[in-house]
């Protein structure tokens, strides 16, 4: 257990799933970056699937984290409670100290297919109060071509230099945003979880990685959803130097975020990922992807 806390330390967790929020959360911003800070977590991405987390983010640097070794960043995920794919809510969000911008989580379309099977939906969290139907989001028109408001939201990004997330999105509009994104000058972008929802292949992990993107596994899926054979096939596909681990976690029916990260590593660990390879996926790419080195 000493290794794995040594290892743990300067980690960046980028996908912190902490309340309050529509969905009941196992415990709250305050919290999730308190246990980022006993574990020497170095950063943290507070991400609510309904609201932007920038003004959570600036109390905790302001009130609990000042002077420590410990920063939490605010996000947006462009769903419909936060306006949807709309320039104006992302150039707010960036002056508000965004640091990641996903792309539709649980609006995207397809998500909303992915999920809409009550069996397929039994691991997927539901908001605690019902709320109004989703209006199914994509990024592409009818003919298959990026919605020009698209264009300008990356725009946006490229020039604040902050990170795309490409949310639950498909793989057609994940490579189509990719292109996009890298054509109008972004620098820092992730594909989460390829293997939920998006559901994309081993080879096209590879080739969003090949387009610039980091691939992002997550601790909640390879602790419920992955045997650790695939979790290291993917790894050694995409290799450890284009990947990002992220806890996703806050789940009320799961470990806490730190705990998961921990639970991961130990397990690559085991099945014989290397140290430099953990310092790889865990440190150095997510530190790189929020622009902190």
């Amino acid at each position: 257990m000493e290794r794995i806390d040594a290892l743990l330390k300067g980690a960046v967790d980028i996908h912190v799933h902490s309340g309050p929020g529509m969905i009941p959360r196992k415990l709250d911003h305050y919290e999730a970056t308190r246990q980022s800070l006993d574990a020497g977590i170095r950063a943290l991405v507070l991400k609510d699937h309904h609201a932007m987390t920038s003004g959570a983010a600036y109390f905790i640097n302001e009130y609990l984290a000042k002077g420590e070794p410990v920063k939490a960043y605010g996000s947006i995920c462009l769903n419909n409670t936060a306006g949807g794919l709309n320039p104006y809510v992302v150039d707010a969000a960036i002056k508000y100290g965004a640091k990641v911008i996903w792309f539709p989580t649980v609006s995207a379309e397809n998500h909303i297919e992915s999920h809409k099977d009550k069996q397929k939906k039994k691991g997927f969290p539901d908001t605690k109060e019902k709320a109004l139907p989703e209006k199914a989001l994509k990024v592409i028109d009818s003919d298959g071509k990026l919605l020009p408001e698209v264009s300008e939201i990356c725009k946006l990004i490229a020039k604040a230099d902050v990170a795309l997330g490409t949310g639950h999105l498909s793989v057609p509009e994940i490579r189509l945003l990719i292109d996009e994104a890298r054509q109008q000058g972004v620098k820092r972008i992730f594909v989460d979880h390829p293997e939920f929802t998006v559901n994309a292949t081993i080879p096209e992990m590879v080739e969003f990685a090949d387009k610039g993107a980091f691939i992002e596994h997550t601790c909640v899926i390879a602790i419920n959803d992955l045997t650790t054979e695939y979790l290291i096939e993917m790894i050694r596909a995409v290799g450890a130097s284009r990947t990002i681990i992220g806890s996703d976690l806050g789940q009320t029916t799961q470990v806490y975020p730190v705990e998961g990260l921990r639970k991961v590593m130990k397990t690559l660990l085991y099945a014989g990922i290397g140290e430099d390879e953990i310092d790889l996926m865990f440190r150095k790419n997510p530190a790189i992807l929020l622009g902190l080195d």
